[in-house]
């Protein structure tokens, strides 16, 4: 008679048992370096998000004129003049007696520079002279009483107005700043970043603004503008503070920015 061979339920038990454990090692070992994957893509991705976020911000509050940037009360918006070009107006005839000046004493209607700027002024952007707040009806460019359209015919080296306009202050440094547009940043209560770009300057600040906004990031769990003035003696400060979330990640970023602040 031949002998039967085979496997016991036990042990047909035990084999299944060793199976599932090795499995479980197994899938295990394998899933941690694919989640650990998906945790540094994740956050390279809120990374890249929020620094594209805030190297948006820091180029135009560079590009800032000078004492136009003021914040909401609760702190979620920030505006600002975008002045990308600058120069030093013509105060005093040339030895010759020539030139035209930019007289303060009446309403002008063009001046002389005294070094060409990148390219010329265009019809619609404005001309800014000695700005030293964002509040307040003087010195004001947001209120315009220092601010005055730019009109056709304007070279790199001459300046143009639409209409006759006399500016209150000279500027110590004879500098006069070239206006193209108002931008505000502010922090939807949704978790949206956007960028408002090309609104009309108002001198109270409107939040939101009238002209349509840019969505710059998703995700914002964090979000706080902070500005202090500067002086003769003293850089202003802007201080932003992002914080973006997604899938369970948090990644927040400070950043501090030296604005111009010489009228």
């Amino acid at each position: 008679m031949r002998a039967q061979w085979g496997f016991s339920l036990l042990e047909l038990v035990v084999v299944l048992v060793l199976l599932g454990v090795l499995a479980t090692i197994s899938v295990a070992l394998i899933r941690q370096p694919i989640d650990a994957s998906a945790d540094v893509q994740r956050r390279a991705r809120l990374a890249d998000a929020a620094d594209q976020a805030m190297s948006r911000i820091s180029r135009d509050v560079r590009l800032a004129l000078p004492n136009s940037l003021r914040v909401s009360p609760d702190g979620r918006a920030i505006e600002m003049l975008i002045a990308p070009m600058a120069g030093r107006y013509r105060a005093r005839p040339t030895a010759a007696g020539g030139g035209d000046i930019l007289d303060f004493t009446r309403p002008d209607a063009s001046f002389d520079l005294l070094a060409p700027l990148p390219q010329a002024p265009v019809a619609g952007q404005w001309a800014v002279v000695y700005n030293l707040t964002a509040e307040g009806p003087q010195a004001n460019a947001w209120a315009g009483d220092n601010r005055a359209a730019i009109g056709s015919g304007s070279t790199d080296s001459r300046i143009v107005l639409a209409a006759p306009f006399q500016f209150p202050f000279p500027s110590p440094g004879q500098r006069v700043y070239v206006v193209d547009r108002a931008v505000q940043y502010r922090c939807t209560p949704d978790g949206r970043l956007l960028r408002h770009a090309g609104h009309a300057p108002a001198a109270a600040m409107q939040v939101p603004p009238a002209s349509a906004g840019a969505l710059l990031a998703e995700g914002v769990s964090a979000c706080s503008f902070r500005y202090q003035a500067g002086s003769a003696s003293r850089r202003s400060l802007v201080s932003l503070s992002l914080g973006l979330s997604r899938e369970g990640e948090t990644l927040s970023l400070l950043k501090s920015i030296h604005p111009p602040n010489q009228p």
